[in-house]
């Protein structure tokens, strides 16, 4: 029976497994002793350098995606309240009957512009009747950051219908 140590078997077997690799390592394969030879202390400063420039690329990445998709939610944010706002700019009649008015364009582009959005641009505004009810339509650009890839123009388009109900010939 074999009776082997547990406390320290792995320091121990690993340096009586194979003694003349550590020898190698310190004299060279041909027996004399080297100097200036090349250790493991430059990897981590390689591997460092190597990773910090793809690192810092990729954060840029997810920082430029972030911006945008801010940028682009407050502009949807605003065209959807203008949208909104110049479907409410109707003239009731008196059989009952809902007709858009030609205020909601001006409606529109005044709530849009209010709020101050420096990075869209509000491209056009169409208030008027569709598939049958009164509604608005919005279209907007947004400028991207511009971070790490080219600043570009996102599109934003919206729609704003008259809520159903608002009279009796609608309900």
């Amino acid at each position: 029976m074999v009776h082997l140590a547990l406390g320290n078997m792995e320091g121990t077997m690993a340096m009586k497994a194979c003694p003349a690799v550590s020898l190698r390592r310190a004299r060279g394969t041909n027996g004399e002793h080297r100097e200036g030879s090349r250790s493991e202390r430059g990897q981590s400063v390689l591997l460092f350098a190597i990773l910090m420039p793809i690192m810092s690329l990729f954060l840029l990445g997810i920082l430029d995606h972030m911006v945008t998709n801010a940028r682009v939610m407050e502009t949807v944010a605003a065209a959807d309240l203008a949208s909104h706002a110049g479907a409410q700019e109707i003239t009731v009649l008196p059989d009952g009957t809902i007709t858009a008015t030609t205020a909601g364009n001006h409606i529109a582009a005044t709530y849009f512009n209010a709020q101050h959005l420096g990075h869209a641009q509000l491209l056009s505004i169409s208030c008027g009747r569709h598939q049958g009810r009164p509604a608005c339509f919005v279209t907007a650009q947004v400028q991207s950051a511009g971070y790490l890839l080219p600043s570009r123009w996102v599109t934003v388009r919206a729609i704003g219908y008259l809520a159903h109900g608002v009279t009796r010939g609608d309900q």
